[in-house]
């Protein structure tokens, strides 16, 4: 299953979001009622035990002609390798239950996106970008995503270095899976960066065939904007073939 769309969210400005991790009076910016949020919030500690996460919040919160639309993203630090695991709030239900689907917590997922971590104390700003583009075009009613489609950025993911990832791929995150809140269940969706190549020849791929690729090549979905093509780099070129001819091992 596929779904493609043109998006401009590597290139969108992230001038109504700031970090509010390093301020004091963090616990008092939570709403008192926002039983959502504080599930997503325990669903991350989780896995990010012990970290304060750096959280971006947006100045526009669903505001659809904002470039910000979702009201906030988390990031926190990870090793092995050392990445930076970025994490959606909006795409589910945060304050109280307005949608049809008791089951189900808004439009079911929030995004999560995965990068590699350098030096630097404060997360790039290109990943909010993406998120909060590809999550505006959920919020306007565009299509929900769901586990093995892909998107067509119609453009590079990251802006500037360049790069030659122009898509991506949407598979369950490996560590935060799928939770339940008080509004419905919650599935923690990873974006995970594509060429135009690997784009185009995953489109008649199965979800196993997608899923289990990621897998083998990629254990926690990071994306490296840095990468070559899978099929073209020693590492990965027999995983992606294998997955490509459907081969079980």
């Amino acid at each position: 299953m596929r779904s493609s769309s043109s998006c401009e969210s590597s290139s969108a400005r992230a001038d109504a979001v700031s970090d509010q991790s390093d301020q004091p009076d963090q616990d008092e910016r939570y709403p008192v009622d926002a039983p959502g949020w504080a599930a997503l919030d325990k669903a991350v500690a989780v896995v990010h035990r012990g970290q304060t996460p750096h959280q971006f919040t947006s100045q526009t919160a669903y505001d659809l002609e904002s470039t910000n639309p979702l009201p906030a993203i988390s990031v926190c630090a990870g090793d092995n390798p050392a990445h930076w695991h970025y994490i959606t709030y909006g795409l589910t239900e945060l304050f109280e239950k307005s949608s049809r689907y008791e089951s189900v917590s808004g439009f079911g997922f929030e995004l999560t996106l995965t990068v590699p971590r350098g030096d630097e104390e404060v997360p790039p700003s290109w990943p909010l970008a993406l998120l909060q583009g590809i999550g505006g075009h959920v919020l306007s009613g565009h299509g929900a995503l769901d586990s093995g489609h892909l998107i067509d950025l119609g453009g590079p993911l990251r802006p500037e270095p360049e790069t030659k990832l122009t898509g991506v791929l949407c598979v369950p995150d490996p560590r935060l899976g799928k939770i339940e809140t008080p509004h419905g269940s919650a599935l923690f969706m990873a974006l995970f960066g594509l060429t135009a190549n690997e784009l185009e020849t995953m489109a008649s791929w199965s979800l196993e065939q997608k899923v289990g690729l990621i897998r083998d090549v990629a254990p926690l979905a990071l994306t490296d904007p840095e990468r070559a093509g899978m099929a073209d780099d020693p590492r990965t070129a027999h995983a992606f073939r294998r997955a490509a001819l459907d081969l079980k091992l």
